[in-house]
């Protein structure tokens, strides 16, 4: 693995263990990691450097996904995520050694993506231009269960809904 590789991996594993540690004392955290064009997508992909600016799934490939849901599905996979199939939202995948989960929420006009902790079970996310979070809506923290926490971030096009999980490589994918 490239020095860089092995870099970026450790600041991402350093940045969840002080989100989970906070989550565990329910303390809502923001933790800084990557700069405006690492969104929440690349946070689930452990890519804090994307090829093309702010990645949407595929986009390192030239596949355009847009919202649908099974074209969402197909870019992540074309990035090197393994999708789980028919996985209901409130049964999250088992822990899986070398891999961690991450879910996918998708709007009427956005998507969204979570990434689970894999020693602790706990989410965190990255939305936009901010830093790495340990909560949703009103600072609550982000429950083990994700399909319970609050995906509704105070406008009509983010209200959130589950559409699958998916597996990641521990050292990250390019996006």
């Amino acid at each position: 693995m490239p020095l860089m590789q092995r870099a970026q991996d450790n600041k991402s594993k350093q940045v969840i263990t002080k989100l989970v540690t906070s989550a565990a004392k329910n303390t809502p955290a923001e933790e800084a990691w990557g700069n405006h064009h690492v969104n929440c997508y690349a946070w689930a992909a452990n890519c804090e450097k994307p090829h093309k600016g702010k990645p949407d799934p595929g986009s390192n490939s030239g596949y355009v996904a847009g919202l649908d849901n099974d074209r969402l599905i197909e870019g992540a996979k074309r990035d090197g995520m393994a999708y789980v199939a028919n996985a209901p939202a409130n049964n999250p995948p088992p822990f899986t050694k070398g891999y961690y989960c991450v879910a996918l929420y998708k709007s009427t006009t956005d998507h969204h993506w979570y990434r689970r902790d894999p020693e602790t079970g706990y989410w965190t996310h990255k939305p936009g231009a901010h830093g790495v979070k340990n909560y949703g809506p009103g600072f609550v923290i982000l429950p083990k269960q994700l399909e319970t926490a609050n995906h509704n971030y105070g406008m009509a096009a983010t209200n959130y809904h589950f559409v699958g999980y998916f597996y990641v490589p521990e050292e990250g994918i390019q996006v």
